[in-house]
């Protein structure tokens, strides 16, 4: 029996999983079948089963895979000893994302979308996804704190708070991007601006009212 190399078995790992990515994004999560998967990916039906025992696996797998790679894209974005203002990160975060996501036949931007649902029933994979999300999360937490040090925010925000809604822009840009189209980074950071100028006019102006 011949042997095959760790990079021979990562691009046949690899090739099987983006055959899955382009049925789940055609047919669904629940519509593809195991014989969808093999045949897509061009390999004999013994070859898909030796990486992977169901299609429970495969979803795991998929989404898990993008998550990790992903993961490791951002994380010299989000640890440096200078990040950029909240617009320019989240730009870089998103641009990032649109990188990352533009695949050969499919965009894993929607196949995000079907993995949330799908973690809505599957405690296995929320758990993983909610792992992914959390770290995320923290990590934005970490630039906030370096955004106090440096004095770009305000000493008395809580960073929790700023990490929890820089997520809620990323995944909102992705569901937008996703399912709407016509939306680009640029966007998100320009609205951002112009959302938290009016917030400060709103409070000089209350500011100025009361006294």
């Amino acid at each position: 029996m011949p042997i095959i190399s760790n990079e021979k078995r990562d691009a046949r790992r690899t090739q099987i999983l983006n055959a899955a990515r382009r049925c789940f994004l055609r047919e669904g999560l629940h519509a593809t079948t195991m014989p969808d998967v093999i045949q897509a990916s061009g390999l004999s039906t013994g070859a898909v089963y030796s990486y992977f025992k169901n299609k429970e696996d495969i979803i795991q797998a998929a989404l898990k895979t993008s998550m990790v790679e992903l993961s490791d894209l951002l994380q010299p974005i989000l640890h440096t000893d200078s990040p950029l203002p909240p617009g320019g990160l989240l730009c870089q975060i998103m641009e990032a994302i649109v990188r990352f996501s533009a695949r050969d036949g499919f965009d894993l931007k929607r196949l995000a979308l079907l993995g949330w649902s799908e973690a809505q029933r599957n405690a296995r994979l929320r758990s993983s996804m909610g792992t992914f999300y959390i770290a995320f999360r923290n990590d934005l937490a970490g630039v906030a704190k370096e955004w106090q040090r440096t004095g770009i925010i305000d000493s008395s925000a809580d960073p929790e708070d700023i990490g929890k809604a820089l997520l809620a822009l990323v995944l909102g840009f992705v569901v937008q991007a996703a399912i709407i189209g016509e939306v680009e980074p640029e966007t998100i950071s320009r609205g951002l601006h112009w959302a938290c100028r009016a917030s400060e006019s709103g409070l000089k102006g209350s500011e100025a009212k009361d006294g």
